[in-house]
């Protein structure tokens, strides 16, 4: 006869293997790219949907409402994003504080929350500080023609014309790596490679 204490124990490793499996395999349909470089910067491909795409006219209202709350509290709240697979609007939640803010909006549609790193306030000034690296001198600025909201991953997407692993290696170096992604769109307006 085996102790009870003995049973007990393999009964929760196997459910905790079960729990794990079971999260392992039914990850959200919109998580992020899994294409993260060693840099720690996520790359984003042509096509991917990284920004809000509200189903209707009160998910539109309600993401309006979230983002103007997200930049108004920047320090404390991140990117909202609506999941296309779950349809619910997800809040992302930097400080303590930030979770008090969303409590006290009153969203009524179906949500839910993330914790993140970054807020809001600090995504928008990588995405301003990027514009003007060409004027600093940065080697291959010029390719940088874009900077937008990467929703769906709380972070700044920067849109580039063509790949450079020195310019990648510039936005590792003097931003938080985690922050960023970048899209390499050879059809876009920026400048040819040097």
């Amino acid at each position: 006869m085996m102790p009870r204490a003995s049973v007990g124990v393999r009964q929760l490793a196997r459910l905790s293997l079960l729990a794990l499996s079971i999260t392992a395999c039914s990850g959200p349909v919109a998580s992020p790219s899994p294409s993260v470089l060693a840099t720690g910067i996520l790359m984003v491909d042509i096509g991917e949907q990284v920004q809000a795409k509200p189903p209707n006219e009160d998910f539109a209202v309600a993401f309006s409402r979230a983002m103007e709350l997200a930049e108004a509290n920047g320090d404390d709240l991140g990117y909202p994003w609506i999941d296309p697979g779950t349809g619910e609007i997800i809040l992302s939640i930097v400080t303590p504080r930030g979770r008090e803010l969303v409590e006290a909006a009153g969203i009524t549609l179906p949500h839910r929350t993330r914790n993140v790193t970054h807020g809001a306030a600090e995504l928008r000034r990588i995405q301003d500080d990027v514009t003007f690296l060409h004027s600093r001198g940065v080697p291959d600025s010029e390719l940088i023609y874009s900077t937008v909201p990467d929703h769906r991953d709380n972070r700044a997407l920067i849109v580039i014309s063509s790949m450079s692993p020195s310019l990648l290696e510039y936005l590792a170096a003097h931003y938080a790596a985690d922050a960023l992604a970048v899209k390499v769109d050879p059809t876009g307006t920026g400048g040819a490679p040097g």
